[in-house]
């Protein structure tokens, strides 16, 4: 659709509250302070595999000050989880890794809190650490969880433990397929485990109320789920648990929460509070973030591809190990989809891929930003370029003769509408100088593309209030997170109902008052919150214009809004205010509320009818590599979207940019580091390396258009696809500028150095 057709659509207004965050004054979590506060803290395991013997709380409790000391005995004995129900709001018998939380306390103060967790006395047994995935699913290694089934669906003769998600990709023959290629290539790829690293710590606060009722103040991106999770273990209905929404510092999948998470510190909150019938604040340290909470995992990928002679492929076998540590978290579906993008987005008419999820005793895997997806794609598309080189093709030709068309299936989508992947490909080539760049010494230029299916999680509702002045109330389930609530939706609302964009206000969630939600994950703030706000501006409309249409006399299918007025299409004289039918609303309906609902199952069904209209992307970049030192610098970046319409033309190139910061960290210098006992080696921003200024290029954005996706006015997601492709788009201009292949992440000096000289280049 042609931007010319809509009045803000794909503008950039000013964000709702943003110059609130720019000079301070937004309210986040941490800054809450409720009357009579006390403060909480968690002991954490120091062992990443033990039984736990006994738990001494009380030198702890007689410390002044103390109010309370918990552990599972005083928790409901009830598991939480999403695809297996594996882990307790405190370690329960055993601890599996480093970070467990075994108990909690409540003091007057954060210092007297920390004072008494050291004199909580825990009696440990050690076990056995597994570290490396692929060891933990040997059949002679030792068991995490004794009481977890492996998956139902791992084949009889495939001999495995610690396995709590299994995927298995299998199309045509792809061993007939092999044999007939002309060249076979085949090549294992590994990626560390990363935390998301936003900048607010965790916070959970907890107040019993006189009726009984527990509130919960929470800075997680899915309130719904957080109040599901502390009303299940806690043993408490729905209607005695609120949970209310302060502004976020970032998340990246990382807050995800509710039945998605692993560092549900909500529950431990609300469980001091009942037990002290005071409210209670928890609030994580940086080094506590970094080893406790829910991160990327890492993966080990075995890609293996057949091609003919002039660059057709003809099949791919592989494997995937995906590590999700202590427990499953959402390292099942993370795995899951780390398997099917393995046979990429290009066409496969053969394939057969096995996907395991695996224990080990590090720390949780979490839906961090593209769960799954980058690790395919450091693989996948550094794979690709290999091939290339093998051929002796041009990387970008190669690509271009296995994409897809319209109508076409490709591995996880079972029919294709609207492929962009060839525009973006030939828009990023033109961007970046392919072939025309002058490139100096140890200078290369590398490409890589991704897509990414919006399909997490169910639905969400959205509230549209007409107030007597004209202005427009907007209640979701939906958290600001750079995202849809404040950026895209007062956009749809505006659009919908012809008022200025700062006539409309979204209100935070509050979960006694918001409509349900699943939360802000999985590239669905737009599609699923923005559909969902639209219906609801539409049906508000629709009312204003039943109630204008007398006074008009008019059909209401006669009327539109424009500028805060009501009037007759194509008699601008006969008009009323839209403040005045608004009041009047009151002797007519009570008040203008419009109701909206979109399920992601609906989406989903509309996808299946028509074909998938997911985004693609190609992201292309130039480095330059110091041979002496191994260190890569990046010269040129160019990231080229299809993301359909865009809502909020601001927020989207921001989403953009944003993810693709984020990955180029995880592809120069980021990684969670474990010693062999487990333990966490650079738990601060002093030790977790993160791209600085100096590092970071500038990111220039293209999007391509004619590609409308399920969303409001055709948009598709933009959060998470551009987390896909940078890291194999820095490793393929490695590999150009210096003719070696770095299969190992991150791409840091050291690594890039031993690449070099074990290839005799440096």
């Amino acid at each position: 659709m042609a931007k010319a057709e809509y009045k803000v659509i794909g503008t950039s207004p000013a964000r709702m509250g943003g110059i609130d965050r720019v000079i301070g004054k937004g309210v986040y979590g941490i800054d809450l302070m409720l009357k009579d506060q006390l403060h909480g803290a968690i002991l954490r395991s120091q062992y990443a595999h033990a039984k736990i013997i006994s738990i001494d709380t009380s030198e702890a409790k007689k410390l002044p000050g103390v109010h309370a000391v918990i552990t599972a005995e005083d928790a409901p004995n009830v598991r939480y989880g999403r695809s297996y129900i594996d882990r307790h709001i405190l370690a329960r018998g055993k601890v599996r890794f480093m970070g467990d939380p075994v108990a909690a306390v409540a003091a007057d103060t954060l210092a007297i809190a920390k004072a008494a967790l050291k004199k909580i006395k825990v009696t440990y047994e050690p076990l056995p650490v597994l570290i490396d995935a692929e060891e933990a699913m040997k059949p002679d290694a030792v068991v995490l969880h004794d009481d977890m089934p492996l998956p139902k669906n791992i084949p009889a003769d495939v001999k495995v433990r610690n396995v709590c998600g299994f995927t298995q990709v299998h199309v045509g023959d792809p061993d007939k397929a092999m044999a007939e290629a002309d060249l076979v290539v085949e090549e294992v790829y590994e990626t560390k485990m990363i935390h998301p690293q936003y900048l607010e710590p965790r916070s959970a606060a907890a107040q019993m109320e006189p009726n009984g009722r527990l509130t919960v103040w929470a800075n997680a991106q899915a309130p719904f789920p957080v109040r599901q999770e502390v009303a299940k273990m806690l043993g408490m209905p729905l209607n005695n648990v609120r949970v209310i929404s302060a502004d976020i510092g970032g998340g990246f999948g990382g807050k995800g929460s509710g039945i998605t998470s692993g560092a549900a510190i909500e529950p431990i909150c609300g469980l001091l509070a009942q037990k002290t019938k005071r409210a209670v604040m928890i609030v994580l340290d940086k080094a506590e973030e970094t080893i406790s909470t829910t991160i990327r995992s890492g993966a080990k990928m075995y890609i293996k591809t057949g091609v003919k002679k002039d660059g057709t492929i003809l099949a791919r076998t592989g494997k995937v190990i995906y590590d999700t540590g202590g427990y499953s978290g959402f390292g099942v579906q993370a795995g899951g989809r780390c398997t099917n993008m393995l046979g990429g987005w290009y066409l496969m008419p053969n394939a057969h891929i096995d996907g395991y999820t695996v224990y080990t005793n590090k720390q949780v895997c979490g839906p961090v930003r593209g769960p799954g997806g980058p690790q395919a794609a450091f693989a996948v598309e550094s794979h690709m370029d290999t091939i290339a080189a093998k051929l002796g093709m041009d990387p970008t030709e190669f690509r271009l003769k296995n994409i897809p068309k319209p109508g076409d299936k490709i591995i996880g989508v079972h029919k294709l509408r609207d492929v962009s992947l060839g525009e973006t490909i030939k828009v990023a080539k033109e961007n970046i100088g392919w072939g025309k760049v002058k490139l100096e010494k140890n200078q290369g230029i590398g490409l890589a593309t991704g897509s990414w299916i919006e399909s997490a999680g169910p639905g969400g509702g959205a509230i549209v209030k007409v107030n007597e002045d004209g202005s427009v109330t907007v209640h979701v389930g939906k958290i600001d997170m750079g995202t849809a609530p404040r950026f895209g939706i007062p956009v749809i609302v505006a659009e919908e109902l012809g008022v200025p964009v700062e006539d409309v206000t979204v209100l935070s969630v509050d979960t006694d008052a918001s409509p349900w939600d699943a939360g802000t994950v999985g590239s669905r703030a737009i599609l699923v919150s923005g559909t969902a706000s639209q219906r609801a501006a539409i049906d508000a409309r629709t009312q204003l214009f039943k109630i204008a249409a007398g006074q008009l006399e008019a059909s209401p299918d006669d009327l539109e809004i424009v500028d805060r007025q009501i009037r007759v299409k194509g008699t601008p004289s006969k008009t009323v205010a839209l403040s005045v039918v608004a009041t009047n609303a009151h002797n007519v309906i009570g008040e203008v509320i419009g109701r909206g609902y979109c399920d992601n199952l609906e989406l989903m069904a509309e996808e299946k009818a028509h074909g998938s209209s997911q985004p693609f992307t190609t992201h292309a970049c130039i480095v330059e590599v110091d041979t002496m030192t191994g260190n890569v610098k990046i010269l040129k970046y160019v990231a080229v979207h299809d993301i359909g319409q865009p809502i909020h033309l601001a927020a989207v190139e921001g989403q953009i940019e944003g993810a693709t910061a984020m990955s180029i960290g995880q592809a120069l210098c980021e990684q969670v580091v474990f010693d062999k006992d487990g333990k966490t080696l650079n738990p601060s921003f002093v030790d977790y390396l993160m791209p600085t200024l100096n590092m970071m290029p500038r990111i220039e954005t293209t999007l391509v258009h004619g590609y409308p996706g399920a969303g409001p006015y055709g948009a598709k997601g933009a959060g998470e696809i551009a987390c896909v492709p940078p890291m194999a788009c820095i490793a393929n201009a490695i590999f150009n500028a210096t003719g070696v292949r770095v299969t190992k992440l991150p791409l840091s000096p050291e690594n890039v150095l031993r690449a070099l000289k074990e290839a005799g280049k440096a």
